[in-house]
């Protein structure tokens, strides 16, 4: 199988379409299959268009949840938005995958309904795992108390992953809280501040020495391109026989 994996891509259709096809993503190549590493969107205006590739084509997709699709799935269950989900452009999406609405008539779980959004988050899982390679948003769950690596985190529950998707991966880097035998891919924070706490020297986190190239070592792979700032999505193709 060949994966070609992603994340953080926040809205911007046509960004990831664009590096998907740089890369030689195929829809009717059978051995051609897309992990996304959560944050599908609440940045980028093209909600809609994610929504209706991904469901005309979900023999296709891995879709890991991140801390986003926590957001809008709290949101959507409290049928109101509040003030975290305006700054993080929860409510937007909802906006931008429903113009028409009518304010006497706004059900967010409708919307969610008859738009799709409902059924590409309950295509949603914790963790795709391969002879090789852990495929998460931010992080594995991991013993908080003195950032220790926890040897059960595939039995965690559904709090402790809600909390791993929002670690950040650069102190994973720097507490080296790896998974042994295998490398762990992940989004969430953005590469640059990978490649500036590896080497300050060279690179910067924001700036004209920033880089957001994928961040790859032996133990990890951090993809997220902080799309909104960059108008990127990092794409790397990861061949298993799985």
């Amino acid at each position: 199988m060949k994966y070609f994996v992603c994340a953080d891509i926040h809205g911007f259709y046509d960004e990831w379409m664009k590096a998907l096809n740089e890369k030689g993503f195929a829809l009717n190549n059978d051995r051609h299959k897309i992990i996304i590493c959560g944050d599908l969107f609440d940045r980028g205006r093209q909600p809609k268009e994610i929504i209706d590739f991904i469901l005309s084509h979900k023999d296709k997709f891995i879709l890991i949840r991140g801390n986003h699709e926590d957001l809008m799935q709290g949101m959507l269950d409290r049928n109101h938005n509040d003030y975290d989900d305006l700054v993080n452009g929860t409510a937007q999406t909802i906006v931008d995958l429903y113009p028409e609405w009518q304010i006497s008539e706004f059900n967010l779980k409708k919307i969610a309904r008859i738009t799709g959004l409902q059924k590409v988050l309950d295509m949603c899982v914790d963790y795709f795992e391969t002879e090789k390679y852990v495929f998460v948003h931010g992080w594995i769950p991991i013993i908080e108390n003195g950032y220790r690596y926890d040897k059960n985190w595939r039995k965690a529950r559904k709090k402790r992953w809600e909390k791993a998707r929002w670690q950040n991966p650069v102190n994973m880097l720097k507490y080296e809280i790896f998974e042994p035998k295998k490398i762990i891919v992940c989004g969430h924070w953005h590469c640059s501040a990978l490649w500036h706490e590896q080497n300050p020297d060279k690179y910067e986190e924001f700036g004209p020495k920033a880089s957001f190239h994928p961040f790859i070592t032996k133990n990890m792979i951090a993809l997220d391109t902080c799309t909104v700032y960059t108008h990127r999505v990092n794409v790397i193709i990861i061949n298993s026989k799985r």
